[in-house]
């Protein structure tokens, strides 16, 4: 699931700092700036998915813990039996 995430944020990041790249050189903003831009976008959707990441697995190990604690309690009272 994670490496999905990680995937997805990737292309999402590169996609979006090619089209505001490609949309400040179109209107003539200097290099400078269409990167400056660029980057910023792509830092910023990559921030984005790495807390989504985060959310995902904490999510995760959340709901494999609940379900250790609980076969763990279901294992200890057949034996109490």
């Amino acid at each position: 699931m994670r490496a999905l995430v990680i995937k997805t944020t990737l292309l999402l990041a590169v996609l979006v700092a090619l089209t505001v790249a490609a949309l400040d050189l179109s209107t003539g903003i200097s290099w400078v700036a269409a990167t400056t831009r660029a980057v910023l976008g792509f830092a910023i959707v990559s921030a984005a998915g790495w807390i989504v990441g985060l959310i995902l697995m904490r999510t995760a190990l959340r709901r494999w813990y609940e379900e250790w604690r609980l076969a763990r309690t279901q294992s200890r009272a057949r034996a109490g039996r």
